[in-house]
């Protein structure tokens, strides 16, 4: 039976008991605090606790999922997998034990029709009811039924929360698979008994200290692997010999010139765990999710080497996950061309370094083969220089018989972040690290309010000029949004705060220029810049837009990658495989500048965290939230959790603009942009710049057109028709005030299309004079031959032009010796502050011993300068135009010996 048939036929069974299809999770949690999807109740974790009342009570699903607790184990034995898929079956509060027990057996021995005799039973061995249902009710001899203890037979989804008792059906694959012990039975070590269900009764939530609390609606939560009941219906002693796995197998043997298969089967599985996270919007990283991706992809990679493929090949078999995939999980094909591109290029990152981190290990290796242990230090420069994970180093060394210094390598991380956070604070006047504030409690932040505030000193700082107040309109700089300033006010005197920073505590630190009679008790006016927040707030919301904008044009993977917002710009960076393009950065601009237009309301909703998950608001992973959040609502279109201060309504941002946009990393790009008077000012200034070079270059075009006409040009070029003229700048303002970025741009590329013009004008010109001269010199060579005096029997000519360029003193020199047959010429071009020069002598005279070179060293001598050539033709430059007739003496003296 195929792959595709069984997931088929058990969502069918279950239907057919009551159950409702539903769709699988994203491998990627809604709920940010778990990095990846481990089992199919995750999604259903908030109704398994009564935190949500379930539309359904009997679900059925498949569901893709991820563990990377087992990576030593994948490839090395039959069964052990990254991404797998769990077919499950829930109850909500309906059914429990019994029927879980009896649907799962039906299932198995009616519909799949696996023989009776090879299933064996596994029970938690307090839970007398199992047992009960299974021996009594289903008839099955107590032989068959083993009791086994809370590490095989209770079940949690982690630490913490929903967990029971579970029961597991083991598919027995004969006593040659076993490890020949009389008492050999499920729970045992060898491969004989394959788990093929689990049967799991969610009885208790386990809170933060271990307690078990029953819980007031009981449930169901089955999972049986997909890839395990393939193995077993489709005769196969090897999960990886099944139909999910054949094709990437094949592809890889046909690639493959050296190696195990073991680094074969290691590929295959990391390949259906690549392909399916990128689909769900995890791009390579060197953080949470996105280095997940990242350590499998280059694992994958390295054991491509041993099997001799010296080229990027992964991106090529995630095209065939697609293929063998897509029918059951269509989003797949939605995104192959993404899939592939983003593992061709971290591919291409990874091998651009492989070789060299290779040698380098091996070397490291070898001179640690007497004391088996590579250090922290070591560990870590392959980490950061090669790319090495920590996880693929350690790997490598096992396989050598060596160790890794772990906690070092944690200790050279540590100081890379470390370096990382004073490069941030670098411009920091308050070193947090430093401030003993365990006297002051978190400061009240009122700021959300008030521009304005009556406080008291709490602490002062002179040694950091930092004070602390016990409430603040001040919003320390956090979440990516500078801090504030302003001035603090009193009777006699004020001071003023320069930059506000919050500490880990919820402390606000307001640095201050001065001190004066600051002192604790003091009652004070703080008092924000309250221009500077509004502009502040305007990029703040715009960056909010920005963010749902690029998800809408480029894709839901897009992700925040970091962020920083001030009063003069904003800086966005966020998760993506590749430039993003002119066209598409000009479709974003105008969606955020179309918002803007429609003057959305942009509200702040406070929930519980539960809640704003629940309402679809993006957060952070890794973010560490309150119970209660801020929800940023934008209108219908943006929701996401913030504590930053924004404008009321999108109207207030006035107009954005996008200024730049860059790779920061590996699947991470960069965006800056202005919002309000910035933007404003960026695009008028824009224009005055392109409107002073246009003018520039149109008058440099007119004093071509004079020296064209003065060298006997009849064409004219009309350059009137590119001026700017004012009627163009009362457009491009109400462009602006109309949020009509789309007029703008073309206002902008329609400048920069004039000056373009006028630049190849001015180059096309510029050669039309240089051949009019090069005429002209022509035309008037033939008179300097009279001009030719003889000098020792030489016929010579000193001849000095102003500005004629070398091609033009060419054209003199090859007519002039064409004429006179033989003769030496020596010519010299002016500039301001330099001069060209040209030494040419006929061949029957350099074989009586005149030479170009010596001519040109007693020249450049007297100049300045240097040239070179040949004894019939020297070509040069010198830096005294004054004193080329002195270089001509010069030349003369020599030639008359």
């Amino acid at each position: 039976m195929k792959s595709s048939e069984i997931r088929e036929k058990f969502l069918r069974f279950f239907e057919s008991k009551g159950h409702r299809r539903l769709p699988g999770s994203s491998l990627v949690p809604a709920d940010p605090t778990v990095l990846l999807t481990l089992a199919g109740m995750l999604q259903f974790k908030p109704v398994f606790l009564g935190q949500e009342k379930p539309a359904q009570r009997r679900v059925t699903t498949v569901q893709k999922c991820l563990r990377m607790n087992d990576l030593e184990n994948v490839g090395a034995t039959p069964r052990h997998h990254t991404f797998f898929e769990m077919l499950g079956n829930f109850s909500f509060g309906d059914y429990f034990k019994k029927e879980a027990i009896q649907f799962a057996w039906e299932f198995l021995t009616k519909e799949l029709k696996l023989p009776v005799q090879k299933l064996k039973i596994a029970v938690y061995e307090k839970d007398d009811e199992a047992f009960k249902i299974w021996h009594e009710d289903l008839g099955l001899p107590k032989e068959i039924i083993f009791r086994l203890g809370e590490e095989n037979n209770f079940w949690a989804v982690g630490p913490t929360g929903p967990c029971g008792p579970c029961s597991e059906i083991y598919y027995d694959l004969g006593e040659e698979r076993g490890c020949g012990k009389p008492d050999c039975s499920p729970g045992c070590d060898c491969d004989r008994f394959l788990e093929i269900w689990n049967l799991v009764f969610i009885s208790y939530n386990r809170n933060e200290k271990g307690e078990l609390l029953p819980l007031k609606q009981k449930g169901i939560d089955t999972g049986m692997g997909l890839e395990r009941i393939s193995a077993v219906l489709q005769g196969v002693d090897d999960n990886f010999e099944t139909d999910l796995f054949a094709p990437l197998i094949r592809k890889l043997e046909a690639l493959r010139t050296a190696g195990s298969p073991v680094s074969v089967r290691i590929i295959a599985d990391h390949t259906r765990a690549i392909t399916h996270l990128i689909a769900d919007g995890v791009f390579p990283s060197n953080l949470g999710r996105g280095y997940v991706l990242r350590r499998l992809v280059r694992r994958a990679i390295s054991h491509g080497r041993r099997l001799g493929i010296g080229r990027p090949f992964l991106h090529e078999l995630c095209r065939e996950v697609v293929s063998d995939m897509k029918d059951a999980y269509p989003r797949l094909a939605e995104k192959e061309a993404e899939i592939a591109a983003t593992v061709k290029e971290e591919e291409e990152n990874f091998f651009a370094t492989l070789d060299q981190g290779m040698k380098w290990f091996a070397a490291t290796a070898e001179r640690h083969r007497g004391d088996k242990l590579i250090s922290g230090a070591e560990a870590f420069k392959l980490h950061d220089t090669y790319g090495f994970p920590v996880e693929l180093t350690v790997e490598l060394a096992k396989e050598k018989g060596i160790a890794i210094d772990g906690a070092g390598f944690e200790r050279e991380m540590e100081a890379q972040r470390e370096r990382a956070r004073q490069g941030q604070q670098a411009e920091k006047k308050a070193d947090l690290t430093t401030l003993d504030l365990g006297v002051c409690p978190p400061t009240d932040f009122t700021g959300y309010e008030k521009t304005a505030e009556e406080a008291k000193v709490m602490a002062v700082f002179p040694s950091h000029n930092v004070v602390v107040l016990d409430k603040t309109p001040f919003y320390g700089e956090s979440g990516g949004q500078c801090g504030d300033s302003g001035l603090l006010a009193w009777n006699k005197g004020e001071v003023r705060v320069l930059n506000t920073y919050l500490s880990p505590g919820g402390v606000v630190l307001h640095v201050v220029d001065s001190f004066k009679e600051l002192t604790p008790g003091l009652k004070v006016e703080a008092r924000i810049d309250a221009a500077r927040r509004q502009a502040i707030a305007a990029h703040h919301t715009a960056t909010h837009l920005l963010h749902r904008a690029l998800r809408d044009q480029l894709g839901e993977h897009v992700k925040q990658a970091g962020s920083h917002v001030g009063p003069d710009k904003l800086r966005f960076d966020f998760s993506h495989f590749h430039a993003v393009s002119q066209e598409e950065l000009q479709k974003i601009e105008q969606t955020v500048n179309q918002k803007i237009a429609a003057k959305l309301k942009v509200e702040v909703l406070r929930k519980s965290y539960r809640e704003a998950v629940a309402l679809g608001a993006m957060a952070l992973f890794g973010e560490k939230y309150g119970e209660e959040v801020r929800v940023l609502k934008i209108g219908g279109y943006s929701l996401e959790l913030c504590g930053g201060t924004h404008v009321r309504s999108t109207g207030e941002i006035q107009f954005f603009k996008i200024v730049s946009e860059s790779a920061l990393g590996s699947g991470v790009r960069r965006i800056e942009a202005l919002a309000g008077q910035a933007a404003k000012v960026h695009v008028i200034y824009r224009v005055k710049a392109l409107h002073d070079e246009i003018g520039a270059l149109i008058g440099r075009c007119r004093r071509q057109q004079a020296e064209r006409e003065k060298l006997g040009s009849e064409e004219r070029q009309e350059t009137n028709i590119f001026e700017v003229e004012p009627t163009e700048i009362e457009r491009l303002s109400k462009a602006v005030d109309a949020h009509d970025s789309v007029s703008v741009d073309k206002f902008l590329e329609h400048l920069s299309g004039r000056v373009d013009w006028l630049k190849e004008r001015l180059a096309k010109s510029e050669k039309e004079i240089l051949d009019l001269k090069e005429r002209q010199a022509s035309r008037e060579a033939a008179g300097y031959l009279s001009q030719l005096s003889e000098l020792k029997g030489v016929r010579v000519l000193f001849k000095e032009f102003d500005g004629y360029g070398m091609e033009m003193l060419r054209t003199v020199s090859d007519t002039l010796q064409n004429q006179a047959k033989s003769c030496v010429l020596v010519l010299a071009s002016t500039f301001p502050g330099r001069l060209i020069y040209l030494i040419t002598v006929t061949p029957d005279l350099t074989a009586k011993g005149l030479s170009a070179c010596k001519l040109a060293e007693a020249f450049t001598a007297v100049v300045g300068g240097k040239g070179g050539g040949k004894e019939t033709k020297v070509e040069g430059g010198g830096k005294d135009p004054a004193r080329v007739q002195e270089g001509f003496a010069a030349v003369r003296k020599l030639i008359a010996g």
